[in-house]
């Protein structure tokens, strides 16, 4: 009778323990677009995979070197611990063409790391950002909304002669 108990007693604490070992946990890099380009949300796992979503579907998915997606969850970690990382500013950006870049992880919510001066543990994750959105296909810059072709117009190869 024992025995049954000392098992269950070990299954129940055991069992749990090895299956939130497997969980993966992951962080969510925004940017906001603007009037003309798109915004992108990159989902970094901690198994070094990610995706891009660009206009509300899956673009691309990728794997990041070990290094920098260990780093990028120890500064992540250092960032949002960090009591110089808490007070936000804003900077001035054009209205039409400004884009905010975030990181969410576990409820906390990143100041936009387009703004300088960012303090220490936000400059090393501002890094890292920009290093993964290099590594995910992003690096070339904003992501051009482009006109729909019915609204295109190609200019003619020579100019009309208007009759006088």
């Amino acid at each position: 009778m024992r025995i049954g108990l000392l098992f269950t007693i070990i299954i129940f604490t055991i069992v749990p323990s090895l299956s939130m070992s497997a969980q993966r946990d992951s962080a969510i890099i925004r940017n906001s677009g603007s009037t003309n380009t798109s915004g992108y949300t990159i989902t970094v796992w901690s198994d070094a995979t990610g995706s891009v979503e660009v206009a509300g579907k899956i673009d691309s998915s990728f794997v990041l070197p070990g290094d920098l997606n260990a780093r990028f969850f120890t500064e992540l970690h250092a960032a949002s611990a960090s009591t110089d990382a808490a007070p936000e500013h804003h900077c001035m950006k054009s209205a039409s063409f400004g884009t905010r870049t975030t990181v969410q992880w576990h409820g906390w919510n990143s100041p936009d790391l387009q703004c300088p001066p960012l303090s220490p543990s936000l400059g090393a994750l501002a890094s890292d950002v920009n290093a993964i959105e290099s590594a995910a296909g992003i690096s070339g810059g904003p992501h051009r909304i482009g006109l729909p072709p019915s609204l295109r117009k190609i200019p003619p190869a020579t100019p009309e002669v208007q009759p006088t």
